[in-house]
């Protein structure tokens, strides 16, 4: 799987590299010239070709991640600056709002930053995207024992049961544009980390994801 995802990224970046540049060089030469005025819809049908183009690397980029996830680079990780770092990194919907709970206390795991990075930046994303009539969104971090917990959770619809069965599941998903990796690949990079990934939902009521790590000891 892992080469033939290479071979598939590399057949498929390539004229996809030179679709992208080549709306690029006729947005330029089009800005110059009236056409846009006279026939809006051409730069409409540009636009949607660029946004397909982005669609397309992304689900080549999460085909790579799937079946090629690196073994962590391990350090000393405070969890409030990595959900901090994601938070800023993030655009907030309008109609959202985001609760901070995980403080700023030195909450140290040992990880690798930006894999978890990767990890809370695809579970916020995917809550935002499940509260299309806005919502709340609120992110905490609690000590478990030898462990930590981060919790993310959504006001959103929910997950039906049968969902929930299949929510890590490789392709599975209940988005028009979704590839059904993203999950997948965030459970494996957390079990990477000798942690746990789990979901609890309600219908109606939202969807709350749980990323659970081993907590650092003192004189780790």
């Amino acid at each position: 799987m892992g080469e033939l995802s290479a071979g598939v990224a590399h057949d498929l970046r390539n004229p996809l590299g030179a679709i992208r540049n080549g709306i690029f060089f006729l947005k330029s030469r089009l800005a110059k010239s009236e056409v846009l005025a006279v026939e809006p819809k051409v730069a409409d049908y540009l636009r949607i070709m660029d946004e397909r183009i982005t669609q397309c690397d992304k689900i080549i980029e999460d085909l790579i991640s799937f079946t090629r996830i690196s073994s962590p680079n391990y350090a000393v990780v405070t969890l409030s600056d990595v959900l901090e770092s994601t938070l800023s990194g993030i655009d907030v919907p309008e109609g959202i709002t985001v609760i901070d709970k995980y403080g700023h206390d030195a909450m140290e795991v040992q990880a690798d930053p930006l894999q978890l990075l990767r990890v809370f930046t695809n579970l916020i994303v995917n809550a935002y995207e499940a509260m299309l009539e806005g919502g709340v969104l609120t992110v905490t971090v609690e000590s478990a024992g030898s462990s930590v917990a981060v919790s993310i959770k959504d006001t959103g619809p929910g997950i039906s049961p049968e969902g929930l069965e299949k929510i890590f599941e490789p392709l599975y998903t209940t988005k028009i544009q979704g590839t059904g990796l993203g999950l997948a690949v965030c459970q494996q990079v957390i079990a990477k980390h000798n942690g746990s990934l789990e979901v609890h939902s309600h219908e109606g009521v939202g969807t709350t994801f749980t990323v659970t790590l081993p907590q650092l000891s003192e004189g780790q």
